[in-house]
């Protein structure tokens, strides 16, 4: 197996560690009701499914779900996810690598392309990334296999031995269907359900390394 011609991450939960900022939106969000604060535990355990999802298992009645998303906890998300997200372990050294071997990296998130260019910058990871898709720049998204076609496309030559890493495998079975290589962050917020296994299962960025650099 040859190196890869592309490397194309999602964010949360692959590259950046989400918790606490998931924990103060979602715990705001439950205060608003007028409820306890719940358990920063109750909170992580739940990251990974979806914001109704969580709202409920945390208390909220379904009735008010949508406003107190839209009212309290994806405010509060967008408030501090910058002063309180954290690089994965081993983030920056492994962007680095790819750097120095001359292998172009790219972002493939459902997040807003502001606040997720925001968050790299703070963490001093912006640099490493030629390019990043998100909804703000598609009339697709995730997980369409054309949302990630559209940014491979985009890079010179439209590479074909592509590396795709998601930690939610709605989004890894995306990159596999388009035809890369389907990497599956095991550490990160989501679960495999699916009988399709994907390609590779990682439990730390470190374990990326020898499937990039084989041999």
């Amino acid at each position: 197996m040859t190196w890869p011609e592309l490397v194309v991450f999602d964010l949360d939960g692959v590259l950046i560690d989400s918790r606490e900022a998931n924990v103060e939106a979602f715990s705001h969000g439950i205060e608003s009701l007028g409820s306890p604060r719940p358990r920063p535990e109750e909170v992580e355990r739940l990251i990974g499914r979806t914001a109704a999802e969580m709202l409920i298992q945390l208390g909220c009645p379904t009735r008010d779900v949508s406003r107190v998303y839209d009212r309290a906890v994806l405010p509060r998300y967008l408030e501090c996810l910058v002063d309180l997200a954290r690089p994965m372990p081993g983030a920056g050294e492994l962007l680095d690598r790819l750097t120095r071997a001359g292998i172009p990296v790219a972002a493939c998130t459902s997040g807003g392309l502001a606040l997720q260019e925001s968050v790299l910058r703070s963490l001093g990871l912006r640099q490493a990334f030629a390019d990043i898709q998100s909804p703000c720049r598609s009339a697709l998204k995730k997980p369409d296999p054309g949302f990630l076609g559209e940014l491979v496309a985009r890079f010179p030559g439209s590479p074909r031995r592509v590396v795709h890493v998601e930690d939610l495998e709605e989004g890894c079975l995306m990159g596999r269907r388009w035809g890369a290589v389907a990497v599956f962050a095991e550490y990160g917020y989501g679960r495999w359900t699916s009988s399709e296994e994907p390609d590779h299962r990682i439990h730390c960025l470190a374990d990326l390394v020898p499937i990039l650099f084989p041999g």
